[in-house]
């Protein structure tokens, strides 16, 4: 399962060198850390590789912070086992 931490790093790896200026944890907005929605989705479509899900679309739209995508994921993967 994905965790806070490795979302964290995920997004560490996007900024690159300005990573350091943040303190990343599970109330980081993902706005307050400048992403674009390109890198926002790249870090949704590895986490859905890695994890082995999809997230549903209009559900990840409303994703704000590093805590809501992590329990999106971790949400998605309890339903895909249930189905």
């Amino acid at each position: 399962m994905i965790t806070t931490e490795e979302v964290c790093q995920l997004i560490a790896k996007k900024l690159g060198s300005k990573a350091s200026s943040y303190q990343l944890g599970a109330d980081t907005t993902f706005d307050e850390v400048g992403l674009s929605s390109l890198q926002i989705a790249d870090i949704v479509y590895t986490i859905e590789d890695e994890v082995g899900i999809e997230f549903d679309s209009s559900k990840a739209a409303g994703v704000k912070t590093v805590g809501d995508l992590v329990e999106l994921a971790k949400a998605t993967k309890l339903g895909s086992i249930d189905a």
